[in-house]
């Protein structure tokens, strides 16, 4: 079959290839492999590769709004005339959006008027969430679901902080009521949501949308390259070394692990921290650093490829994942490959990957986080039994080619089974709460 994946970006010299990128990219190399006719719709941009692996054609727009317009507006009308020109070009049997959102949800109105089965992997909170990480309410009262009392006052700090764009609430919250009906009115023409994670499922159930529409299928490793390493020499360092890989953005939550490194030196007095990645909050992550003084400890090495993060996982003592909000971590599925022992959160699907096999502790918790922490530190061989269980069960659970034979069979159920008309969706999300 012909499959149009559709995403905003593939990673590049100005955005490393994350998760989601990842996925994508892993997916349509498979699906490649296996005869399939695979196409790639993406924004304008210069971290797009000339031609991934797999793939036959490469589609680019342009789009009509900045990316904060688009957001709130939801539709682009350029998009949505230059994406009908391409399923014209080059005609898909299913359309597959990934992370999408500069691009507005045109591409949907354009695969539904050519009656062309739409999917969509979840690869953050965005059904549910206009900020997409369910995370950023500075009282946690977040309620997986839009509410006019939280969600616009939450919005407006984001633009405060991210854009120094200062908007009134009420004026934000009108914005939003009406963005929310057309994403809801738009997101009728997604014929199947694939979820990574149980959680994330649940969230979009409670949220309203139709049963039906859910699949759960956890994400796989393309290439275990980590599994089965032997544990290697350290930085030449003495003390026990902790590793954090990731993104530098809050909602990863760095700065409750270096908020809790005080305590865990008053046992460890020659721990090291290696943090493995880059992003916007770097600069406030180093500000704090200096002002616990730890800079001293903490290496900040920035983006490191996939390729080189087999050897950190094997030289560290604990890898830490201090996220306030996952819906799947390909982090603590590479770590748990690894057999390195893991401290992560309660959130998302990082219980559902790990299970009995890490420790778990609750997000924004700078105590609790030190407190797991010097658990895995104080108890090495606990800490090893529960490495090995989490490494069988990510070899066992979380197979590459079981995902994506599962993906196959969602495609053919559409194909087979045709998706028009798509009923509207129930009540409870008709109306912002």
């Amino acid at each position: 079959m012909r499959i149009m994946m559709v995403t905003g970006s593939l990673g590049g010299p100005s955005k490393p290839c994350g998760g989601a990128e990842l996925h994508v990219l892993s997916l349509m190399q498979a699906l490649s492999k296996r005869r399939h006719g695979i196409a790639l719709l993406t924004g304008r941009s210069p971290n797009v590769p000339i031609q991934p692996p797999g793939v036959e054609a490469i589609f680019s727009t342009k789009t009509a709004f900045p990316i904060l317009l688009t957001k709130l507006f939801q539709f682009d009308p350029v998009v949505y005339l230059s994406t009908l020109r391409i399923f014209r070009a080059w005609p898909p049997d299913i359309v597959h959006l990934h992370s999408f959102f500069n691009l507005s949800f045109a591409p949907i109105a354009a695969a539904n008027r050519l009656r062309i089965p739409v999917l969509a992997t979840l690869h953050t909170y965005w059904p549910v969430c206009l900020r997409q990480q369910l995370c950023y309410n500075e009282d946690g009262s977040c309620r997986q679901r839009y509410a006019s009392e939280i969600c616009a006052p939450c919005l407006a700090r984001g633009l405060r902080d991210k854009m120094g764009v200062r908007l009134p609430v009420p004026f934000v919250n009108l914005v939003l009521r009406r963005a929310w009906r057309a994403r809801r009115h738009l997101l009728q023409g997604v014929a199947r949501f694939i979820a990574p994670s149980s959680t994330l499922a649940r969230s979009l159930r409670e949220s309203g949308f139709p049963t039906d529409r859910i699949v759960v299928i956890p994400h796989g490793l393309p290439q275990n390259n980590f599994a089965l390493r032997p544990r290697e020499p350290r930085f030449g360092q003495p003390g026990p070394h902790l590793l954090y890989v990731g993104r530098l953005v809050a909602g990863k939550g760095v700065q409750y692990l270096l908020e809790a490194i005080p305590q865990i030196r008053r046992a460890f007095p020659d721990l090291i921290i290696t943090i493995a990645g880059d992003g916007p909050y770097r600069p406030a992550l180093e500000q704090l650093c200096t002002s616990l003084g730890l800079m001293r400890i903490t290496r900040f090495i920035g983006f490191r490829p996939r390729s080189h993060l087999a050897k950190l996982y094997a030289e560290t003592d604990v890898i830490v994942i201090p996220s306030l909000s996952e819906v799947f971590s390909y982090v603590v599925l590479e770590a748990a490959a690894a057999g390195t022992p893991i401290v992560a959160t309660t959130v998302g699907g990082i219980p559902e990957i790990v299970a009995n096999g890490a420790v778990l502790v609750p997000p924004g918790d700078a105590a609790a986080l030190a407190g797991g922490i010097l658990a895995v530190l104080s108890d090495p061989t606990a800490a090893a039994a529960r490495a090995r269980l989490s490494q069988n069960r990510s070899l066992e659970c979380f197979k590459f080619e079981t995902m994506v034979d599962r993906a196959e069979a969602v495609y053919a159920e559409l194909l087979n089974d045709g998706c028009f008309p798509i009923a509207p969706y129930p009540a409870v999300l008709a109306q912002p709460h």
